[in-house]
């Protein structure tokens, strides 16, 4: 009986996210761990974290109040410390404990959004625990050549994979007037391509539209729609390694592999080598590669297009995450590329090692070296 009882209180809470909401919300708050006179009341908007109101702390105690248009994921900030504390907001009596001794650690009462977060941290952990115990056991089977147990223990891994995402469908799915489910999406965007995304977009509710991570979703559905196969392919210009522009319109005539990746990336360094060969064995046949490099330092990006002969053109606006091409094509994970044609429509996305081998083969015939041996051979 009282596995039921416990069951049906997280179901009472769960449901609540849909239910019925104040007319504002009220916020009473306790900082801990830090001497500090001011707190701020932040939202996030495409400039990031803004102030939108401020109170005093008086006997590590303050208070506010107001109205939202939509629940959203809002952040209290302490004065004098870095760190942030997001919380879920909406218009209902809320109480928060904020320890601004410990990173982002914050006890909130009376948000249902915010209950319906913490149930997916809590079964979030414990499918990455299961995750990570299987770690050292992949690494056994490895160090014995166990080719089958580490076959089982990938197939076993992408299928926790599968339900970590499933966690973030099913909140959409059943919970659409939460802002849970977007802020999750946004989070985790390169888990789901475009029919999945429209999909789930398509489930919110009409009360998010002013949420912030929302519009967020709704921005990366029409990017993603942008850069798919058949679609022209968007110009930008960017500096290359000697500072100077170069536009990506100035390739057309060539099939030209725009490649997104970064020194820094351990994925992106192991299929470097499939792209030289690759380049090698199709540029006489009008095959161009243009990197494009999420670095933020320019010698750390250049010692590593040295070190893996990479002797195509390349560029970086030294931005990271916020780099400006990557942000037109909707990247939200490295390795990854678009592949145009003569005219510079998009004819693939994200073709790593055989497959973009074989897509050029299509395309461009043979890799030169391999025509080569074969006009040997009819001679």
């Amino acid at each position: 009986m009282k596995k039921i009882l416990v069951m049906l209180a997280v179901a009472a809470i769960l449901a609540s996210c849909t239910g019925k909401k104040g007319s504002q919300f009220k916020i009473n708050g306790v900082v801990k761990g830090t001497e500090t006179s001011t707190v701020y009341l932040q939202k996030m908007d495409s400039t990031g974290w803004v102030t939108i109101d401020s109170a005093a702390v008086k006997n590590g105690e303050f208070e506010f109040s107001g109205k939202v248009d939509s629940p959203d994921r809002w952040n209290v900030k302490v004065k004098g410390k870095e760190m942030m504390f997001p919380f879920f907001l909406e218009n209902s009596d809320i109480r928060l404990v904020v320890h601004a001794d410990s990173t982002v650690k914050i006890d909130v009462t009376g948000s249902a959004n915010q209950d319906l977060f913490m149930k997916y941290v809590h079964d979030n952990d414990s499918i990455e625990k299961l995750m990570n115990d299987m770690n050292p056991v992949y690494a056994k089977a490895d160090s014995l050549k166990d080719t089958v147990t580490m076959k089982q223990l990938d197939e076993k891994y992408n299928a926790y994979g599968r339900a970590l995402v499933g966690l973030i469908v099913d909140i959409v799915k059943k919970h659409p007037a939460s802002p849970v489910g977007a802020w999750l999406i946004m989070r985790n965007s390169y888990e789901f391509e475009l029919p999945q995304l429209e999909s789930l977009h398509g489930l919110f509710d009409t009360t998010l539209y002013h949420s912030y991570f929302y519009k967020s979703v709704t921005k990366r559905v029409a990017i993603l729609k942008s850069v798919q196969v058949g679609q022209p392919a968007i110009d930008f210009t960017m500096s290359d390694t000697a500072g100077n522009p170069f536009t990506l319109s100035s390739l057309k005539g060539k099939v030209v592999l725009v490649d997104f990746w970064a020194s820094w990336c351990g994925p992106c360094r192991a299929e470097n080598p499939k792209v030289v060969k690759a380049y090698a064995g199709f540029h006489k046949k009008g095959f161009e590669v243009l990197g494009v490099s999420f670095d933020r330092s320019k010698e750390k990006w250049e010692k590593a297009i040295k070190k893996d002969n990479l002797t195509w053109t390349h560029v970086s606006d030294l931005m990271y995450w916020g780099n400006a091409a990557g942000k037109l094509y909707g990247i939200s994970s490295i390795p990854a590329n678009v592949l145009l044609d003569k005219d510079q429509k998009i004819i693939g996305r994200n073709l790593m090692g055989e497959a973009l081998v074989a897509k050029l083969t299509e395309i461009l015939g043979p890799p030169a070296a391999l025509a080569a041996k074969h006009g040997n051979k009819k001679k």
